[in-house]
């Protein structure tokens, strides 16, 4: 009995163990994927014509689309788009039906996507000012790859993954058959650098067993807010006027749920969005957390450092100083 019970607890010990250090193993490995010179990524397209060629025939031959996008696409997809795939896709019949959900959309957005190589000096760019913020700081290969409306980007292992069908608002791009959150959720090609650089401080992210509304807060705010440092500007910058004018009613109720794992009122919550209060209002917290820790630390590369190793989450805003301020006023 007492054999039995000694393998019980060394199982659960090395239960313990393993989900402890199973996250840490993870980012290790993600890292070891990336380089340190921003100089040397590859900012991958050719996921971008596939498609297009894909649409011609599917156009042509509406009742076979799901085969042709099939092979014609998924079947010789980057490394990414696979990822992507798995992630966020998911289904090629859904995929399809996305587009015809979105027909005059996606006829009006060729030739944007197209367009995504000039951006490559800005993306660049942006990569090298991180670098000098956080100089520990990796860089991944990044894919452009076009979706089914269920992401702007994500990261995986092999890279970041950002969906180019979500970056397409300028004139004469037909929004008409889009929801209100996806017109208020629709990026520019102009600001691709900014979602590039939002993604790779998910990369670079540390994670734990924390799932509380606070941890996600602070995450998704801080991919705002050291992207915004990185290129100048912020992928979710529509939130800040409503936050500021709003801020101690929303922080007031953000403490009620920051401790549970309910993060549905906060974070991906676009079926909250109107047309007077946006949707994801935790990013916007989670970015006032970030920057006024960034403001309260004289040294400004130790603080960035801080946010990406962060694990201890209510320590963080404690530091932060955010509570306090908001008490005050």
């Amino acid at each position: 009995m007492q054999k039995v019970t000694r393998w019980l607890l060394a199982g659960a010990s090395l239960i313990a163990f393993t989900l402890v250090a199973l996250p840490e193993l993870i980012w290790r490995v993600r890292l070891a994927t990336a380089q340190p010179d921003p100089q040397k990524v590859q900012l991958v397209t050719e996921d971008i014509p596939r498609f297009w060629r894909a649409y011609d025939l599917a156009a042509r031959d509406t009742a076979h689309a799901v085969q042709l996008f099939q092979r014609v696409y998924f079947d010789q997809a980057s490394p990414g788009l696979r990822d992507y795939f798995d992630l966020k896709i998911k289904s090629v019949p859904k995929f399809v039906a996305n587009q015809r959900r979105k027909a005059r959309y996606y006829r009006s957005i060729r030739s944007l996507t197209l367009r995504v190589d000039s951006l490559k000096p800005q993306i660049l760019a942006g990569f090298g000012k991180l670098k000098e913020l956080y100089p520990a700081a990796r860089f991944p290969n990044v894919y452009f790859v076009i979706g089914r409306w269920t992401s702007g980007g994500t990261a995986s292992r092999r890279g970041l993954l950002i969906g180019t069908d979500m970056a397409c608002q300028a004139p004469g791009i037909d929004e008409g058959e889009l929801t209100l959150w996806e017109r208020h959720n629709l990026g520019s090609l102009a600001g691709l650098p900014s979602l590039v650089a939002h993604e790779h401080i998910h990369f670079l992210q540390k994670d734990g067993l924390d799932r509380s509304l606070l941890r996600g807060a602070i995450h998704e705010g801080m991919a705002d807010f050291l992207a915004e440092l990185a290129t100048g500007r912020n992928v979710n910058a529509r939130l800040q006027a409503y936050g500021l004018a709003h801020e101690p009613a929303l922080w007031a109720a953000f403490t009620q749920e920051m401790g549970s794992t309910n993060s549905r009122n906060w974070i991906a919550n676009d079926n909250q969005e109107t047309a007077d209060k946006p949707a994801d209002l935790g990013y916007f917290v989670g970015y006032r957390i970030c920057q006024a820790y960034y403001e309260r630390l004289a040294d400004k590369k130790q603080a960035v450092a801080d946010m990406l190793t962060v694990s201890d989450y209510p320590a963080f805003l404690a530091k932060s100083g955010y509570a306090q301020k908001m008490a005050a006023q």
